[in-house]
């Protein structure tokens, strides 16, 4: 009798070889042309999803590649929207573009404290970015964006337990090159994005420099104010420095920074009371009106630098460092009732500074065995200064001013070993497995007070500099908790031809556990055990009619152990409140089929398309029994993206019509209220499009664009009421501008 994992592992082969695939391929940058007799071009992605340069249709891994001039092209501005062209992901801001929420195949993190470690690794040039405020990176002067799927605890960085981005920059080379982007667009919206790369010693030293700037108004007005509800800026810049220190050796500096200010996306109130929240205030139907008395808005800055060497050894291996420092820093303002009464507000400060260091030994490519060897070094330190309070002249049936602030400062040390082999069977069959030992500590020390009704806040502009001296202390905890374990990879492949590769995989990996500082006592704080994820999947790559079409699936399923649930729950105290439980839920399960396509049918016509079909279950819910049968949160059954371009002649130069298409199916906000259509967004389409001009052999190019053209109006996040009033996000508004591009 087959043991039950053995019995699923079956039927994924099965699936696999009756028509699953595994990963497009978009990015046109890193690329190597295979020419069809008639001279049509489909290009194959050079990616190093394995920490080699491989063609993307070569490596057994579900993987996603979007090119520098792909994103340039087709106005992807922020890091989220990569999304679209990603089957079964989900990368939604739940604050404008300063902090994007990943969910990978059902997998990712609603929890919103600084302390959460998203289950998604987020890398910027191979450097791993911790602190989720540092992830909201604009896309500028890249060579290609890579999507991994599945457990990567073996090769990359940190505990990447459900998949990882990478989001590489394009490096200086030894011929002058750059270019320069102008656009404008509606609501007083302008960038300007361009890059100069040049060397400055010959065949020995070469320079780039990148730069970012985009602002631009809301869409939305404050009633309250009678004003726009806010505006934003967010500048970035990037200084690069290549020296080839021999023939074979090389050494690059990379030093960036960035600031953001900005209001995101504000809160809406719908009140449970016949529309009315505990307060009396009913908020308008028009999603594009609210109305908020507090002080809104935010402001990140991040910087850091990395310095990247490899080295030529003997036997043809080569030694890789990458070491690393990020710092965030963030100020936030908000409006904790979503309404214009002055019931709560919010304010916070948050620092982080973290330093990594990996080294790995690459065995020579031309071998019947090769291997990777490494170290993964990280540590971090996190601050964090929350308060939220409520000033005189609350609402009529308010309690009177309140006041409560939570501080904490948090270490993180952690230490990873790993290596993984590949051995060629045969000409066709390969074998690779992987294994990695991590160790994590994490040291807290958390605090928190709550004044009694009635105190001296001042007036609203230092209200949260309150202090906590002779407030009752009602948190007050200092953890420190180690936690380790193992994780591995089994990967068979077999070539069927030249153009056809079919794979299987069973990967491990694991998140280290942590602190709930969501709480406001000890009653409510808890410590969270580490979760785990086993991946069982199957792939075929292909390329067909002469590699004029690609075709790739994967299927996969999920056993998924511990999970760490973060939850909005109805406050047992019945005033329409609510409180944040984190916790391990217990276990589920995820199935899913991705479809990948890209053709050429045509010189002038390319297609692509990605599906995402998507099936989870929590099978226990632990403290939570009704939530047992309920999905993941924020983990649609059905996501695609249809899109292509159109591309004719025109006198010296090329018109270009182009597009997308995008469908998300009905989202569940709430892990454990799934019933309540307020935490649901029923399914939608959103529809992008573009018409450009290209001259002089691509060179200049003027693009018209639009997205979200019907205008569509859906929900980003809903969260279960409190004050009295269900609280939601509302997705941007059509867009559309017009951008100028010049090339040297």
């Amino acid at each position: 009798m087959q043991h039950p994992r053995q019995r699923k592992l079956a039927v994924l082969m099965a699936l696999g070889f009756a028509g699953a695939f595994s990963a497009p391929v978009h990015a046109q940058d890193t690329t190597s042309s295979a020419k069809n007799p008639d001279g049509v071009e489909l290009s194959s992605v050079v990616v190093t999803a394995l920490r080699r340069e491989q063609g993307i249709q070569d490596v057994p891994v579900a993987v996603t590649a979007l090119g520098g001039a792909e994103i340039r092209n087709d106005e992807l501005r922020t890091v989220n929207d990569i999304t679209r062209y990603v089957p079964n992901f989900n990368g939604q801001s739940t604050e404008g573009r300063e902090r994007p929420r990943w969910f990978l195949r059902g997998v990712g993190s609603n929890d919103p404290s600084p302390t959460s470690l998203s289950p998604i690794g987020f890398y910027l040039d191979d450097v791993y970015l911790n602190n989720v405020f540092g992830q909201g990176v604009p896309l500028f002067d890249l060579d290609r964006v890579e999507v991994l799927r599945g457990p990567q605890g073996t090769l990359w960085g940190k505990n990447t337990i459900g998949g990882a981005i990478n989001v590489l920059s394009k490096k200086p080379g030894f011929d002058t090159d750059g270019y320069a982007k102008l656009g404008f667009g509606n609501n007083r919206s302008n960038v300007f994005e361009g890059a100069v790369g040049t060397p400055l010693v010959d065949e020995r030293l070469a320079a780039r420099v990148s730069v970012y700037h985009e602002q631009g108004d809301s869409s939305i007005t404050n009633d309250y104010t009678g004003e726009q509800f806010g505006s934003f800026k967010d500048n970035a810049v990037r200084a690069q420095l290549l020296a080839l220190t021999s023939d074979d050796s090389d050494l690059l500096l990379n030093v960036h920074a960035r600031k953001y200010t900005g209001a995101g996306n504000p809160w809406r109130s719908t009140g449970i009371f016949n529309g009315k929240d505990l307060y009396g205030f009913k908020a308008s139907s028009d999603v594009d009106h609210v109305a908020l008395n507090a002080q809104s808005g935010d402001e990140i800055e991040t910087r850091g630098a990395a310095l990247t060497g490899h080295w030529a050894l003997p036997q043809g291996i080569t030694l890789t460092s990458i070491t690393g420092y990020e710092r965030v820093d963030r100020e936030f303002f908000g409006d904790n009732d979503a309404s214009p009464n002055e019931v709560a507000r919010g304010h916070s400060n948050l620092g982080s500074g973290q330093w990594s260091q990996e080294f790995r030994l690459t065995s020579s490519p031309k071998q019947t065995l090769t291997w990777i060897a490494g170290l993964h070094l990280f540590g971090e330190n996190l601050g964090s200064d929350a308060q939220t309070g409520t000033l005189a002249n609350g609402p009529k049936g308010a309690a009177g001013t309140a006041y409560q602030r939570t501080w904490f400062n948090q270490d993180t040390d952690s230490q990873a070993i790993f290596g993984s082999a590949t051995y060629n069977v045969t000409d066709r069959f390969n074998v690779t497995a992987g294994l990695r030992w991590t160790r994590e500590r994490k040291q807290i020390d958390l605090h928190g007070v709550t004044a009694k009704p009635g105190i001296a806040l001042g007036d609203s502009g230092n209200w949260w500099q309150q202090g906590s001296n002779g407030l009752p202390v009602t948190l007050s905890q200092q953890q420190d908790n180690t936690w380790s374990a193992p994780t591995w990879d089994f990967s068979p492949e077999y070539r069927l031809s030249d153009d056809a590769l079919v794979f299987a995989r069973i990967a491990r990996g694991f998140r280290s556990g942590g602190y709930n500082t969501g709480a406001d006592s000890d009653a409510s704080f808890n410590t969270v055990d580490p979760e785990y994820l086993t991946e069982y999947s199957i792939g075929f790559k292909s390329a067909w009619f002469d590699k004029r079409l690609i075709f790739n699936a994967t299927a996969f399923h999920y056993d998924y152990k511990d999970i760490q649930v973060f939850a909005l729950a109805p406050s047992a105290l019945g005033t329409g409140d609510s409180v944040a439980t984190l916790s391990n839920a217990g276990k589920g399960r995820a199935d899913g089929l991705e479809l990948e396509f890209k053709g050429q049918p045509t010189r002038a016509l390319s297609l692509y398309t990605n599906l995402g079909f998507l099936r989870t279950k929590y099978t226990e819910f632990d403290n939570v029994p009704w939530a047992v049968g309920n999905s993941f949160a924020r983990a649609p059954k059905t996501t695609a993206g249809f899109g292509g371009d159109y591309r004719v002649p025109l006198g010296d130069g090329a018109i270009s019509l182009g597009g997308d298409l995008i469908y998300r199916a009905k989202e569940y906000f709430s892990a454990t209220r799934q019933t309540d259509p307020n935490l649901w967004q029923d399914g939608y389409t959103l529809i992008n499009a573009r018409l450009a001009y290209f001259a002089l052999g691509d060179k200049y190019s003027v693009t018209l664009w639009g997205n979200n053209l019907s205008d569509k109006q859906y929900k980003k996040l809903g969260l279960v009421p409190s004050y009295g009033a269900y609280q939601s996000l509302w997705g941007d508004e059509r867009t559309f501008g017009l951008t100028f591009t010049g090339k040297l």
